[in-house]
């Protein structure tokens, strides 16, 4: 079976619908894509709930409202996801080989970023590089799980001009805090958009002038309202692989966008920048050649 553009993000919220929600739930994934040719008031008609009720419903799901659900629907009608059975780590079987369980691996890697290019659009991308370029300081923060691809993006963007900066530590973060202007950018990372330390420093971050750039996989987190710019990373979950686990390449490859966009926005500054901490980095290696 193929999934869908709009039954893949249907899926993803599913199991915290209320009888209703998921009485429009299954309303649009009876109809899939030709839920763009219906109105607002059609639909609550056909299936006898308040337009208010499936307004809210696309809200919830990651919508602006009902006419950004349509046109988004619209613009990938012709995409699909690759046939579960093909790519996803539940499909694989305890007597395959490695390099079965290898090539399944990779191939849902493979389609998950596939998927990813198609929910973020170019105009999202230039205004998170617009908060970039226009700030002096970039942090990178994240809880548990996400610390570690905060700490990726953080080790990558030392290579720009940018000052960059990390903390692991949650009390430290929040410290930072208030040491923050308008000319800090800080990526913060919560795959689940539901932490409670994630939540307390989006709050914090949101009292000052700083720009503020959530990386989640969760449309419906509060993370969402506090945020200056939002992607969200969707991912499936298996056996013995999390859905943070599985997004953890989303989120990666997200940040090299990112940085191959800044690195070449700006080629004076940038191999300047490369140069100095190949300097710096000499002294720990017996081939410069290498560095880097």
């Amino acid at each position: 079976m193929v999934e869908t553009y709009l039954t893949k993000i249907i899926k993803q919220h599913y199991h915290t619908f209320s009888d209703t929600e998921k009485k429009v739930a299954d309303y649009f994934l009876e109809i899939g894509n030709n839920a763009v040719a219906k109105t607002i008031a059609n639909i609550s008609d056909d299936i006898e709930v308040s337009q208010a009720t499936i307004f809210k419903f696309v809200k919830k799901i990651g919508f602006n409202g009902f006419q950004d659900f349509k046109i988004s629907i619209a613009r990938n009608a012709n995409s699909s996801v690759i046939d579960p059975s093909i790519i996803a780590y539940t499909d694989i079987d305890e007597n395959d080989s490695s390099y079965q369980i290898a090539s399944k691996v990779i191939n849902a890697n493979i389609a998950s970023i596939n998927n990813f290019m198609q929910s973020i659009t170019e105009e999202k991308l230039d205004n998170i590089l617009s908060m970039i370029y226009n700030s002096e300081t970039i942090h990178f923060f994240g809880i548990g799980g996400s610390s570690v691809i905060a700490f990726d993006s953080y080790q990558k963007f030392l290579r720009t001009k940018y000052s960059c900066d990390y903390i692991f530590d949650y009390h430290l973060q929040l410290m930072y805090t208030t040491k923050l202007t308008d000319k800090d950018l800080i990526f913060l990372f919560s795959h689940s958009g539901q932490s409670i330390e994630t939540l307390n420093l989006a709050k914090e971050i949101a009292k000052t002038s700083a720009k503020l750039v959530v990386l989640t996989g969760n449309s419906t987190s509060e993370l969402i309202n506090l945020a200056d710019e939002t992607i969200i990373a969707y991912s499936e979950e298996s056996k013995f692989r999390t859905e943070s686990l599985s997004a953890r390449i989303l989120y990666l490859s997200l940040m090299d966008i990112f940085y191959v966009n800044v690195m070449y926005h700006d080629n004076v500054d940038s191999y300047k920048s490369m140069d100095n901490i190949r300097s710096a980095l000499s002294v720990s290696k017996t081939d410069n050649d290498y560095i880097l």
